[in-house]
């Protein structure tokens, strides 16, 4: 297939999912109004001390992330296992791990991404340094790819078997850690006025072979599961 011809597959795949995604707007709020709550319970919990909650901020929008990902996670091929195309789209003439890469971007777009933009109101929630801010957002935009990488791996694995919610969120929250670690590390670092840009290239370099790899790996696990 031409570039052209597997440009437009690739564009008619992301519209698609995006456009079901847009008829499923509650879909799409329910992790950012989950955050916000989950958030906003932090201070009422610890008191209003701008010490305590500065020190834990970073922490805590990145685990309140984290989180709020995992409930829209459990869907991301659901949809497509139930009406069939999922299986049309094995057998489609397109590399199927490219189709999939779509399918990932879409649902970062449409999970991550609104998550991202409320980041610096959920950071002033804790009273977070303006100046740290920045970094927390490019923490997260190179840690929110790297789970839904991650994530689509597991989904695929899982695809088809009932109630595997808990399951995926077993077996990605150990995943998630080093990506939570390195994240919450380089914030810590810029809060300290100490050098962050070591994490965040350990983020990078990972979500750099997570792009290669984890769409390959999808690919493997969906044929694997729709054979079974």
């Amino acid at each position: 297939m031409n570039r052209a011809g597997l440009l437009a597959a690739c564009t008619a795949m992301l519209r698609r999912d995006l456009t079901l995604a847009w008829r499923r707007r509650g879909d799409i709020a329910m992790p950012v109004l989950y955050a916000l709550i989950v958030t906003m319970l932090f201070p009422f919990a610890l008191g209003p001390e701008d010490t305590l909650l500065q020190r834990i901020a970073g922490g805590v929008v990145l685990v309140t992330v984290l989180l709020a990902m995992l409930l829209a996670l459990d869907a991301m091929f659901s949809s497509d296992i139930e009406d069939g195309s999922l299986e049309q789209l094995v057998m489609a003439p397109q590399p199927l791990a490219l189709m999939l890469g779509m399918k990932i971007l879409a649902h970062w777009i449409t999970t991550a991404l609104p998550l991202i933009v409320i980041a610096p109101l959920m950071a002033a929630m804790l009273h977070l340094p303006g100046a740290v801010i920045p970094v927390l957002l490019l923490a997260l935009l190179l840690a929110t790819p790297l789970l839904s990488l991650l994530g689509a791996v597991l989904v695929a694995l899982t695809a088809g078997t009932r109630r595997s919610g808990m399951l995926l969120a077993l077996m990605l929250l150990p995943l998630c850690v080093p990506a939570v670690i390195f994240a919450a590390g380089a914030v810590a670092a810029a809060q300290q006025g100490l050098p962050w840009l070591a994490p965040i290239s350990w983020l990078a370099a990972a979500l750099v072979l997570a792009v290669v790899l984890a769409p390959l790996a999808c690919a493997a696990a969906l044929r694997i599961a729709l054979d079974a």
